[in-house]
Formats: C-alpha cells, structure tokens, sequence
C-alpha cells in the first residue's frame, strides 16, 4: 500500500494515488463498528478487500519505480535502506502508541475500571510485541496476526515482499517476471484451496503483490494505445461497476476475482484518459493519496480510543454505548461490540467524527513520521552512492 517515492523522471499516476487514498478511508468505514450508520452498508462492509488493492498496486508501483534501478547489490542494500524507512518509522511509533493505550488501560483497570478486554492480554499480550516489532506476525504461525495495531498485518506481508521483490530483481535478472506471475498463480490457487498450512496472509500478499508487477509489464507494452476520452471514460466506469458488483456479491472465492477485476480496474486507469480519471486528479483526492499510508495504520487507534471513550461515558452516564456482542464482518466467527446512540442520524454523525480525527491526525503523522522517514532514506542512499562514486575515482 505504500510504494509512493516515484523516480522524477518517470510518470507519477497521480490517479492510481488517489485511488489508494479513497480506498484507505474505505477501510477505516468497515473498522468503524457503528450500528446504524452509513458505515454498514454493503460496500463498506466488504471493504477488506481494499488490502488486496493496495498489493496489487504497491507491486505495480514497485516495478515501475525499480524495475531498471536494481542491478546489483549495492543497488539492493540502498533499496532495502529505503523501503524500511518509508514503513518502520510510521509502523514503530503506531506500535509505541498502542503500548501507551494499553497502559492507560492497566491504570483504569487498577483504579476499578474495567473495559471489555484486560490490558496487555490476547491481541496484546506480551508475547506479540516482538513479532510485531519486526513486521512478522502476518508470517508467522504462532502469533495473532491481527495483534497490536491490527492494520499492520499487511504491512508485515508487504515489508518482505519488498525484499523478495529486491531480491529475485538482481538474482535471477532477465527471468524474473516469469518467478512473478509463477508466485502470483500458485498463490492464488492457494486461496482457492480448502485448507493450506500457512496463513492466508501471505497467499493474499504474494498473489496481489507480484499479480500487480505483471499488470505494470502489461500496462508497457499497451500505454502508447490511442483511443478517444469517451472510450476510456466508458472502460473506467466499466471497470469500477465491476469491481463494486463483486464485492457487494456473495460469491465464491470472491477475494481472488475482486483482486483480478482490481488488476484490470488499475490498468485502464493507469493511462489517466477518461472523465473518471480527470475527476480524481483533483487536489483533494490527491491530497487524501498522499495521507493513505498514514489513514490506514492511525485509524485502528482512533476507533480504539472512540469505543474507549464510549465505554467510559457509558460508565459515568448509566447510558449504553455499547451493544451485545454481534458477528464481525471482518473476521466472521468473531464476536464485537458496536457503538450505537440508538439514532441513526447521531450515529452517522460519530462516524463522521472518528473520520475527521483520522484524517486530522494522519495530516500530522504524515508530514512529521512519514516524510522524515523518507528525507532519512534519500539521504542515507545519496551518502552511500555519493561514497561509492568516489572509492571508484580514487581506485581509477
């Protein structure tokens, strides 16, 4: 979901960024949990499969940037360099944040105020913050991968998949799109099997990531292909009913045709030639592209603190917040409590307010973690091959 740093001298598809912004405020709705809002209709309650989206276009986007940039190791110890500072820094101070809320949670829980679940226990239990902390709780079987901030689950899959992308780029050279659309297929139909020994995570990443590769080689060899506004404009809202006809569908193996629609939906709006396209090239759907990676892993913290707060004015009110224990529309057999204020006006409303914060905090988080983390990257790499250029002059 977060390869953005785009070579300046290639095309940035501005379109494709606001598309993944639009797409992260849609995950947030489907965490929302509020039972009468706008938040529980159909779409947003199939919002999950957005994740498959941001594979599939963090790959497209990753071959575009480096597909002729990564010839040897060097090249790879600066890409490695890079791509962990585009994700720890926001990914380690959202961690810190939920060890913070835990221990706010432990001081209530001493001073005589108990919420649902008891602090540092299940989902953040001691014994998950180590997997957390180095990106593998979606890899490893033994770990909740849903743990501490739970968005960081596909970050986790995403983060070694950059580095078996880094890696297959320089070791196998001219063949490495066959091994791409070679772990994309079997991945996929391991998605499609009953029962496989590791966990769906990384059969959802590796299909999508690599699927996303293989769809930019497709975009190349097509993108000088003329054809007038109204025919792309048509093929975009083809292309988008598509999408939304299977994800508000309930079929089979849904999660693997959604992502292959989103491959076909990224390509056409990849030549930015239609109406649609011209829409989303807008300043505030661009603006929303450039906060995706920060909506997308703040958002679980402040619906966190939302129920929290919930719970607690309930506490001091007599009123309930809260709902029995319903069906999760993200993991199914879980049960969750909802927010509700019992009026669907009002509870439209506090949707509305943990989307505000979101995006007010991502503002923040993005100009202050995220952006420093990649102005630390460009100047690591640049020291490295600014030293590099000059072992050679001196050698010569």
């Amino acid at each position: 979901m977060t390869a953005r740093d785009w070579d300046s001298r290639m095309n940035r598809f501005t379109v494709l960024d606001s598309f993944r912004g639009i797409c992260a405020i849609a995950v947030v709705l489907f965490h929302t949990y509020v039972v009468n809002s706008f938040a529980e209709m159909a779409f947003f309650k199939n919002a999950y499969l957005f994740v498959e989206f941001f594979f599939i276009l963090s790959g497209f986007v990753l071959y575009h940037t480096y597909s002729h940039r990564l010839n040897g190791l060097g090249d790879y110890k600066n890409f490695v360099i890079t791509r962990t500072l585009r994700l720890y820094p926001l990914h380690l101070a959202m961690l810190a944040v939920y060890i913070a809320l835990e221990c706010g949670k432990l001081i209530a829980e001493r001073s005589g105020l108990h919420f649902n679940d008891g602090a540092f226990a299940g989902a953040t239990a001691p014994d998950e913050f180590l997997p957390n902390l180095l990106l593998l709780q979606a890899w490893l079987s033994d770990t909740i991968t849903g743990s501490f901030n739970y968005p960081s689950w596909s970050i986790s899959i995403e983060y070694y998949l950059y580095l078996l992308f880094g890696a297959i780029m320089i070791v196998t050279r001219n063949e490495h799109l066959k091994l791409f659309f070679l772990i994309s297929l079997l991945s996929f139909i391991a998605l499609c099997l009953p029962e496989t020994p590791v966990k769906d995570s990384i059969f959802r990443g590796g299909s999508c990531f690599f699927a996303g590769a293989c769809t930019y080689v497709i975009y190349t060899k097509i993108k000088h292909i003329q054809l007038s506004q109204l025919t792309f404009t048509a093929l975009e809202l083809i292309s988008v009913i598509c999408a939304y006809s299977i994800m508000v569908s309930e079929i089979p193996h849904k999660g693997v045709i959604a992502s292959l629609l989103f491959c076909g939906l990224i390509l056409i709006f990849s030549f930015e030639r239609g109406s649609v396209s011209r829409l989303l090239q807008g300043q505030y759907f661009i603006k929303l592209g450039n906060l995706s990676f920060s909506i997308y892993l703040t958002h679980a913290a402040v619906l966190y603190v939302f129920k929290s707060a919930a719970i607690l004015v309930g506490k001091l009110t007599g009123k309930e917040f809260m709902t029995a224990a319903l069906p999760s529309h993200d993991v199914p057999p879980m049960m969750i409590k909802y927010m509700t204020t019992g009026s669907a006006v009002t509870d439209d409303l506090v949707v509305l307010a943990q989307l505000v914060s979101v995006i007010f905090i991502s503002r923040y988080t993005y100009k202050y973690i995220e952006l420093t983390g990649v102005a630390l990257g460009k100047r690591l790499t640049k020291k490295k091959l600014v030293t590099n250029e000059a072992l050679q002059n001196n050698s010569a």
